[in-house]
């Protein structure tokens, strides 16, 4: 099944872009003029995979399609062909534009097997952290629930102590306040809460790599939410309710509003993120595709 979907050809491409007047970046400070790309691929089964990135700062002049040529390379590959396509144009695309593609392909991929983007990305890096968290999905009484492989299989039992990250990520989240399962492949109890900011470790990507190893290290985590505001949003918030983070999104200047808050389902797959193609033509600036 799993050589099926890498098999899928991509047959459309699509980059919108939105255009927020200012956001914030831990490392950088204040950026403004900012231009979002949202990539959307979609291949021969009709599913989706979403990627996101800054595609231009305080520029005043900026065309869309010209930034977008590099995305043909990726017209008519399979799955596994774009993958390779991202490895070997890395260095003469740039990272920007390599980790844009790079997300959407592992959200097409993870939403093919129905499965989170956080599992499917150890199984394509050679990490496998993630795939001992488990996922982060409803129950079946629809309140919020986490799921680890320590539940499952030993039924160990975290410390009577009640973490304060607990609860008040499912609240910033919508989830409201049903209290997560706390059994996590981590060596001893929670040290000082480390709080991670998005883009401070390279891509994402690594980024979510990054707070993987920090949580099994025994690392209690707060995660920003910082400037992302599509796909990269729903990935980083997942990612913090799967490692029982705490979620910090101030909804405030400089920090940009969302497209979309994450999707609350029976499992999410994928990054979550979802947005109806009117939507998009109406919200975004800009629109590119390669079909």
């Amino acid at each position: 099944m799993e050589k099926e979907e890498m098999d899928r050809r991509i047959i459309r491409i699509e980059l919108f872009e939105f255009d927020v007047p200012c956001c914030y970046h831990h490392a950088k400070g204040k950026l403004e003029n900012c231009r979002y790309g949202l990539l959307k691929l979609t291949d021969e089964g009709g599913e989706t995979g979403w990627g996101e990135c800054l595609m231009s700062v305080n520029e005043k002049v900026f065309d869309l399609v010209n930034w977008a040529r590099f995305l043909y390379r990726l017209q008519k590959s399979t799955l596994a062909q774009a993958l390779d396509t991202v490895r070997l144009y890395r260095v003469l695309w740039g990272n920007v534009k390599a980790d844009l593609v790079e997300m959407a392909l592992y959200d097409l991929k993870a939403r093919s097997q129905g499965k989170p983007f956080v599992d499917v990305l150890g199984s394509f890096s050679g990490f496998s952290g993630f795939s001992s968290f488990g996922s982060a999905g409803r129950s079946g009484n629809g309140s919020f629930r986490l799921e680890t492989a320590a539940a499952r299989s030993d039924g160990g039992t975290w410390p009577d102590t009640e973490s304060h990250v607990s609860s008040r990520v499912w609240q910033a989240a919508g989830f409201g306040h049903a209290v997560a399962d706390r059994e996590f492949p981590v060596s001893g109890r929670f040290q000082a809460e480390r709080e991670l900011h998005p883009g401070c470790c390279g891509s994402l990507l690594d980024d979510l790599r990054n707070a993987c190893m920090l949580r099994q290290e025994g690392m209690a985590l707060a995660m920003h939410k910082d400037y992302l505001i599509g796909p990269a949003c729903c990935l980083w918030e997942h990612t913090a309710a799967v490692l029982g983070a705490n979620w910090l999104e101030e909804g405030s200047s400089p920090e940009p509003a969302r497209l979309a808050p994450l999707q609350a389902c029976e499992r999410i797959a994928g990054t979550g993120f979802q947005l109806d193609q009117p939507v998009l033509f109406e919200e975004s600036r800009a629109y590119f595709v390669v079909l």
